[in-house]
């Protein structure tokens, strides 16, 4: 992996997952034996020291293992109230979901990161500001197509 460690950790989840979760310099993410770019930490991160970063986006990553059966609440309306009746449709949804899983993980780095606002009214980012906006519309998004 091109890039250097700037965080490695080793995790237990509250439902009893064990793993580790590594983060490059590169934007890169390693949860488990799942290595995947980090493209929402990049957003939500971008211009905050290295230190800092690698410590929020291993928090992040773990708050995604710690939040997923919440994740399953957001489907919740679509199988009680709708039939997803295109691929369309289920696309929509499931991007719906991926994003709600994204606000959750960083409600839990919020919750467990001390100092999170401070380091946000340092080194925010118009990046971080139009990430934010942005997912905050795409998240009701699919109640508005699909219900």
């Amino acid at each position: 992996m091109s890039g250097e460690i700037i965080e490695r950790r080793t995790v237990k989840s509250w439902h009893g997952l064990e793993f580790e979760i590594v983060v490059w310099s590169n934007w890169r993410a390693k949860i488990g034996f799942m290595i995947h770019p980090q493209v929402a930490n990049f957003m939500m991160r971008h211009g905050l020291p290295e230190s800092v970063r690698g410590k929020m986006e291993v928090l992040h990553e773990f708050g995604h293992v710690q939040t997923f059966p919440f994740v399953l609440i957001y489907y919740l309306p679509f199988l009680l109230f709708s039939s997803i009746s295109d691929i369309y449709e289920f696309i929509v949804v499931t991007a719906g979901m991926l994003l709600f899983w994204e606000v959750l993980a960083e409600m839990y780095v919020f919750a467990r990161f001390e100092g999170y606002l401070s380091v946000y009214r340092k080194h925010a980012s118009t990046l971080t500001l139009i990430y934010w906006i942005a997912l905050s519309m795409l998240l009701i998004f699919p109640f508005i197509l699909v219900l």
